[in-house]
């Protein structure tokens, strides 16, 4: 039963990530349409400034994960990128107790991934980490992850 619910759980974070990419590109095109686009002498001076802000890359997204588990536990984590699926990073290894593994200059700007962590080779969290988001979570212990921070950057 457990089996089933993380699947259904998985099945509807992906669903709503997908749903969440699709809003996020539609949106980042509306402003090259030629025929709704102000020309140069339409452009109040701030609206420069702001365009200028449009056009810078989207940070990378920081990912930082800790261990509140008593004794040692075995992590594994995987980076997929979000597109294709295809693997960036994958590694194991074992945190103690107050021990933090960051991800973060493994990710980069514009770009979205999927994140994967195990503990002692349990699956307990597969979610999207967009592009210019910040994200810790903590293990707790074998069987529980929490999601301690979630913002845009």
């Amino acid at each position: 039963m457990e089996r089933r619910q993380f699947l259904a759980v998985a099945g509807s974070v992906a669903a709503a990530g997908c749903a969440g990419v699709t809003l996020r590109d539609s949106s980042s095109t509306d402003g090259d349409d030629p025929d709704t686009s102000l020309t140069v002498d339409d452009a109040p001076a701030t609206d420069a400034a702001s365009d200028d802000a449009a056009s810078t890359p989207t940070p990378a997204a920081e990912l930082e994960i800790l261990s509140t588990a008593s004794g040692t536990i075995e992590a594994g984590f995987q980076l997929q990128l979000y597109d294709d699926l295809r693997t960036v990073h994958e590694r194991t290894r074992d945190l103690d107790y107050g021990e933090r593994a960051y991800l973060s200059g493994r990710l980069a700007e514009d770009t979205d991934y999927l994140f994967d962590l195990s503990v002692d080779g349990s699956l307990l969290v597969e979610r999207p980490i967009y592009a210019g988001e910040r994200v810790v979570l903590e293990i707790a212990d074998r069987h529980t992850v929490r999601l301690v921070e979630r913002r845009l950057l």
